[in-house]
């Protein structure tokens, strides 16, 4: 499995359905971007390809 592989399958694992949408607190998009080096907009990339919504967002950074 290549590291954009892993990537994507961890973002859907600790994505959780709410109101039948999916959805991922932005601390955990900023600690998946950590644990694999890359900048969080690569994990809210593959959120908009996923149809997973950003919630929680202090910073602004999704939208």
């Amino acid at each position: 499995m290549s590291s954009n592989e892993a990537l994507t399958v961890a973002v859907k694992a600790a994505a959780t359905e709410r109101e039948g949408h999916m959805v991922l607190p932005c601390s955990t998009a900023f600690r998946i971007a950590e644990k694999y080096s890359v900048e969080v907009g690569v994990v809210g990339a593959i959120c908009n390809q996923n149809g997973i919504k950003i919630v929680q967002c202090q910073l602004g950074c999704f939208k």
